[in-house]
């Protein structure tokens, strides 16, 4: 009998070719190239015009909409319903770390590596390599498909509202953002910027700290500079701390006059998502500065930083420790953190939180956490999501639960997820795939990658469901 998997298995050389030229493309948000015709940067564009010209390549119908979303089509014109593939082309920055260059993909050892080889380029066109695999076949199903391509899903989620003004909300959907099984909840997501003010005092000074640049990101490295008064012995302890945690890397460089010292430190990047894959380097390095007699303004940020949110992302010392039945814990990742004497001062927050538990309650809790002696200003860095559920009876999440357990042997009940895909902004959104559970979770890390095999193998799943959905009665 000829599998799915069969089919799909051709199409390999041809999806890698077209993915090496989208990786290539260095598609992260830029404010420098931001204009009224590239509201995100030019190497935005430049990956939805490539995507275009795969779609003319290929004959598909396709769209654009005000330089933000691309959409591919096939199916019926007039069909009344939509199944929607929520995707999106941009990534995070590529980092520290790489062992080569994020953006020259490559395959070694049957892995793809390149920035986006897991989040979310490899699952884009292998949605995409099932459109054409149905249309190369002449397929005929009853709802016509949608692939819709976002270009601010890692910042500021303003391109898929946009699109549905535009174009109307599919009826149904699911985004290959995430994991196999089927992803049928996801928890709410909340941004919160802490400002306040930065008057150092004491008898050591910090000057500035800057660790992090995206909320949704572990920070990877974390930088300081610091007034003490014997830079020999601070940077002798500075040795110490890293000797005790062999996981993070560091230097310490004093200036060739006066008593200031420049920290770096390195930790692990990871997903903020799942903040418990990382090693915090902005915490690690205030949860040092903290031991010594830093005062004023710069003594309670070292002191939260340093110690009440310091490797916990749980936040069970802000007292936020909160889990829910079916959806799991509350989780806390602290992305980015800036302290500039006399200048200002910033933690960002990014909290994903499941369902019974409301978000007056966690800015509640953070502002406790933070203490009354010293003025604070919080407020919400982006637009925040509530929980999403699908039920698991839902015909959307049974048919793709269903195509799963066939292609692989496995079923696996529908899960709950912290990390946010657009899947829910549809009513009826799940995410499904590319991430198998055989695969160690690489976005937004160093090194990205994803087993080439899964590319073809994550295409025929997608294909046999984009069949089913198109043609199943309800």
């Amino acid at each position: 009998m000829v599998t799915w998997f069969d089919r799909t298995k051709p199409y390999e050389i041809a999806l890698i070719e077209d993915l090496n030229q989208i990786i290539r493309i260095p598609s992260v948000l830029n404010p420098k190239t931001v204009n009224e015709q590239t509201p995100y940067g030019a190497e935005m564009i430049r990956a939805l015009s490539k995507m275009e010209e795969f779609a003319r390549r290929d004959g598909f119908r396709y769209g654009r909409v005000k330089n933000q979303v691309t959409w591919i089509e096939y199916g019926p014109v007039d069909a009344a319903e939509t199944i929607g593939i929520l995707t999106h082309i941009d990534v995070v920055a590529a980092g520290d770390g790489w062992l080569r260059e994020a953006f020259k993909p490559e395959i070694l050892n049957g892995l793809y590596f390149g920035r986006g080889a897991h989040d979310m380029k490899a699952d884009l066109m292998s949605s995409y390599y099932a459109m054409k695999y149905l249309k190369d076949n002449h397929i005929q199903i009853d709802r016509k498909i949608r692939l819709i391509i976002g270009t601010d899903e890692e910042t500021g989620w303003r391109d898929l509202p946009q699109y549905f003004e535009a174009e109307g909300e599919p009826t149904m959907g699911f985004s290959p953002d995430g994991a196999f099984p089927v992803v049928n909840g996801e928890k709410g997501f909340l941004t919160l910027r802490m400002r306040f003010s930065t008057d150092s005092k004491g008898e050591f000074i910090l000057k500035r700290f800057i660790a992090g640049e995206r909320a949704n990101v572990v920070p990877g490295e974390a930088r300081a500079r610091v007034d003490v008064p014997d830079p020999e012995f601070f940077m002798n302890e500075f040795r110490a701390f890293l000797a005790q945690y062999p996981f993070l890397r560091g230097n310490a460089v004093p200036a060739q006059q006066g008593k200031r010292v420049t920290l770096t430190l390195f930790g692990m990047q990871a997903h903020g998502a799942y903040p418990q894959d990382g090693e915090n380097a902005g915490t690690y390095l205030a949860n040092f500065l903290n031991q010594f007699d830093f005062g004023g303004d710069a003594q309670v940020f070292l002191n939260f930083v340093g110690q009440q949110i310091h490797d916990d992302p749980y936040a069970k010392q802000l007292g936020l420790s909160y889990e829910d039945e079916v959806m799991g814990r509350l989780t806390m990742n602290v992305g980015v953190m800036r302290y500039s004497d006399h200048g200002q001062g910033s933690v960002v927050l990014n909290i994903r939180y499941p369902r019974g538990i409301a978000v007056s309650q966690i800015e509640q809790q953070i502002r406790a956490g933070w203490g009354l002696k010293l003025p604070m200003l919080l407020e919400e860095e982006s637009v925040g999501m509530p929980p999403h559920l699908v039920p698991e009876t839902d015909p959307l999440v049974s048919t793709l639960s269903m195509v799963y357990a066939s292609q692989t042997g496995f079923y696996r009940r529908p899960r709950t997820s912290n990390g946010g895909s657009y899947a829910r902004l549809l009513k009826r959104g799940v995410a499904f795939g590319g991430q198998f559970p055989d695969v160690p979770v690489s976005s937004h890390q160093a090194n990205e990658s994803t087993p080439v095999a899964n590319l073809t193998k994550a295409m025929a799943i997608f294909a046999e469901s984009l069949v089913l959905l198109g043609t199943i009665k309800e």
